[in-house]
């Protein structure tokens, strides 16, 4: 009961304020307003008025519709309306703070709308849902909407505290003050990762389930996720995880194995063979060895036949390369286990010896010459 009388009193204050100011004394009263009120309120205004066509061409489709944004955008516009309505109300004039926090708070939200539109079509997947496009999160959508919202936040803290006189908090003194030291003097540790991850997120070219390579670092693996600071990955052939940091994968020449290409991914196995052994004989074997991987492993695709080359003239022995087609990268492994097992299995067949053959003889032992390779 008492709230009740209390509410209706309230109601009452405000409706007697009214009838005191009049029209005239409510155009006095916008008739003093700075103009920082005038463009907080006619952009309130429009927005009230026109925040469905806005929302519209600010979000992309989704799997839920636009009403969420819109909603949270009529309670913005209510909340500064509210403010000037108790102001005049109560008679009492509105702090030119007041209004730029309003138009702060407008703008950062159309703002941060803007932004995840445009990183969602542009990051995000679409898809078809009953003959209408629609788009729905992607992994680096997610992670760049994530940073977009940290930096468009500390941007609008920073000026928040400026329009306040707030400085202070960020003095070396202050607990704001202490964390912005502490992030500087450490920023030698984290910021290169920091911007290396994001350049890494929004190039979209190392995705999560990504096949890479590393050969620097003799890393073969699986991309799990991408984080601000480190990428972390699964080892295709040890299977355990592996964190780098992202700074790495733009430092170092990375090869990335997945690809949408009608042609696959090609691999390679190489192996060395003396001189003894003629470069017919070198193929066939290899050709053998390549069709029994393939039916050793259905990782190889037999419908893309191998490619048998010589690649190097070495001072011991001929380099030799077995060239084939991957159904699946990720068992890149798989496939050059094949490969090696179905040479192994085969060069007694071909009469032919993987070992390197000896070039020279030490002392006491007889020579075991390969033929040197043709001047």
């Amino acid at each position: 009961m008492t709230n009740s009388i209390t509410s209706t009193n309230a109601v009452g204050n405000v409706v007697d304020s009214f009838r005191d100011l009049g029209f005239g004394g409510l155009l006095t009263y916008f008739t003093n307003l700075e103009p920082i009120h005038y463009i907080t309120f006619t952009i309130n205004l429009l927005i009230l008025i026109f925040g469905r066509q806005i929302i519209n061409h600010l979000t992309v489709q989704t799997v839920g519709a636009a009403p969420p944004q819109l909603r949270l955008l009529r309670i913005l516009n209510a909340v500064l309306f509210l403010t000037y309505f108790f102001a005049v109300a109560f008679q009492f004039q509105l702090g030119s703070n007041i209004s730029h926090t309003g138009l702060l708070v407008l703008l950062t939200y159309l703002i941060w709308q803007l932004t995840h539109s445009i990183i969602l079509k542009k990051y995000g997947r679409k898809r078809e849902v009953e003959g209408t496009s629609i788009y729905v999160e992607s992994y680096t959508s997610s992670n760049l909407k994530l940073i977009a919202l940290l930096i468009l936040g500390v941007i609008s803290g920073l000026v928040f505290l400026n329009l306040w006189k707030l400085e202070w908090l960020l003095q070396t003194t202050s607990f704001l003050g202490a964390l912005a030291v502490l992030i500087f003097t450490t920023k030698d540790y984290w910021l290169k990762d920091f911007i290396s991850g994001i350049i890494v997120i929004s190039n979209g070219n190392i995705e999560r389930g990504d096949v890479i390579r590393i050969p620097d670092e003799n890393i073969l693996a699986i991309v799990l996720e991408t984080r601000t600071m480190l990428t972390l990955l699964r080892d295709v052939i040890r299977n355990h995880n592996i964190t780098v940091p992202n700074s790495l994968l733009l430092n170092k020449q990375v090869e990335i194995l997945t690809t949408e290409s009608r042609k696959g991914i090609y691999d390679y196995v190489e192996f060395n063979i003396g001189y003894e052994t003629d470069s017919e004989k070198a193929r066939a074997y290899l050709l053998d060895v390549w069709k029994r991987a393939c039916k050793i492993t259905a990782t190889i695709n037999p419908e893309r036949e191998g490619n048998i080359m010589l690649v190097e003239n070495g001072d011991h022995a001929v380099t030799w390369r077995v060239l084939y087609n991957l159904r699946f990268e990720h068992e890149i492994a798989t496939a050059r286990n094949a490969v090696k097992l179905a040479a192994f299995e085969l060069q007694d067949e071909h009469g032919v010896k993987l070992p390197t053959p000896l070039t020279h003889a030490f002392p006491g032992d007889p020579a075991v010459v390969s033929k040197p390779p043709a001047s």
